[in-house]
């Protein structure tokens, strides 16, 4: 229910590379021109659009469409590094260009005009998905572009992701990972001692819920930038540094859900992978909805066909964010169940039902808020520390071209391992934290 594809499954991600070397993955992952396809993120799964009036769309006036779309997103890399831009944010940016291009839309023609804008403002919503934000108007221009997609065509493990880090996991002497030790909180800049032994000195103490603590010279923090955001206030004592602090503040995080929903035959054809959904009254011109209780199911996507049906049974993965993503939350699982069995039945016509819905709900880091972009990866020094690097951070939200992917935050992790190796071999001054 958690991470799923290997995104960019290619020779320049660790992930991948990893998987390939345990023998994890299948033949198809494997072939050359999987790995050398650009998808852009955006994989080119075979799919059917639904309309909300029950009718299939056209296929050429959806591809119109979102081809419209996606050269205007790759447009904003343009803005990377600009001193002046055209709006403050990706959301407005976009409505912008698209508004310019409004009296030739669908050909001229209204009826094909206002579809195009409607599958428009779906393209809105996959973007706030993959993105990890409730409206693209809360993302920055300037920083849009940092983020980096890797070729290769998205890919799966054949064993579940699990399979990876089982076998990493395997390596190690037993022991070595404990689990089910939830931590109250990390001390540092202190001056700690094991029971019974005063020569050796500790500068970081992490204490957990279960009364147990870990005396260490350096931490690295992998905790979700969720977590940060709330917690980091008492979650390190003393607190971290203001410019710290403030990293954690302006970096994007939103609410990402998945929801899963089986069925004892599938109502769609054995070639279809991909489910789109567009509500034909829409359009990113106008002001969204903003009634949740009646609205919220409108920011669902569409449905991805689990593969293979032999591994997974007949299960729709749908994918919903924002706002709408955290309402979803408060209801019961037979509400939503129920939800996604009237619109199924509405986008389709048929008699669709399945036998049980899970929700999934997922942290996700955003390219940024509209404030200057941050980066929670530690490069400058606060104030001296007899001991250094006592705290380190990784995880994906501190990479800054691969957030919100595994890879991501392998990286992240094998960059802070690297920097205590360098502290251990370098002579010289220590960097501070």
């Amino acid at each position: 229910m958690g991470a799923h594809w290997i995104h960019g499954p290619s020779p320049g991600n660790p992930v991948f590379r990893l998987a390939m070397g345990y023998g994890l993955l299948g033949p198809e992952a494997a072939r050359e021109e999987n790995q050398q396809a650009e998808a852009g993120g955006h994989p080119p799964l075979p799919s059917v659009t639904y309309g909300s009036s029950g009718r299939v769309l056209s296929p050429r006036a959806v591809r119109e469409a979102r081809d419209l779309f996606e050269t205007l997103l790759a447009s904003t890399r343009a803005f990377r590094g600009a001193k002046e831009l055209p709006a403050p944010s990706v959301g407005q940016y976009l409505r912008e260009e698209i508004a310019r291009r409004v009296p030739v839309l669908g050909g001229g023609e209204e009826e094909a005009r206002l579809l195009q804008l409607a599958v428009l403002a779906a393209c809105f919503k996959l973007e706030c998905c993959i993105s990890g934000t409730h409206s693209m108007d809360l993302v920055a221009l300037e920083p849009f572009g940092e983020y980096v997609s890797l070729p290769g065509l998205d890919c799966t493990f054949p064993g579940g992701y699990s399979s990876l880090p089982d076998r990493i996991l395997s390596s190690l002497p037993e022991g070595t990972v404990l689990l089910n030790k939830a931590v109250r909180t990390i001390q540092w800049r202190g001056s700690f001692h094991e029971e019974g032994d005063q020569a050796r000195d500790f500068p970081v103490r992490v204490e957990c819920e279960d009364g147990d603590a870990f005396l260490a010279d350096h931490v690295i923090v992998t905790v979700p930038l969720g977590f940060l955001k709330e917690r980091h206030q008492d979650f390190f004592q003393p607190p971290l540094p203001q410019q710290k602090a403030e990293a954690i503040r302006r970096l994007g995080f939103g609410t990402n859900n998945k929801i899963f929903l089986e069925f004892e035959r599938p109502f769609w054809e054995p070639q279809q992978q991909l489910l789109e959904v567009v509500w034909e009254d829409e359009s990113p011109l106008k002001e969204p909805n903003t009634d949740l209780e009646a609205n919220w199911f409108k920011k669902l996507i569409g449905f991805v066909v689990l593969q293979p049906p032999e591994q997974h049974g007949h299960v729709l993965c749908g994918f919903i964010a924002g706002k709408e993503s955290e309402y979803m939350e408060t209801l019961s699982d037979a509400e939503v169940l129920n939800t996604m069995t009237h619109v199924l039945r509405t986008l389709t016509g048929t008699a669709a039902s399945s036998t049980f819905t899970t929700p999934a709900s997922l942290g996700k880091r955003a390219p940024g808020f509209l404030d200057p972009p941050q980066n929670l990866s530690p490069r400058r020094s606060p104030p001296a520390s007899p001991q250094p690097l006592q705290l380190l951070f990784a995880g994906e939200a501190t990479h800054r071209t691969f957030y919100s992917t595994t890879h991501g935050a392998l990286l992240a992790g094998w960059r802070e391992a690297e920097r205590l190796n360098r502290l251990s071999e370098a002579p010289g001054p220590a960097p501070q934290l």
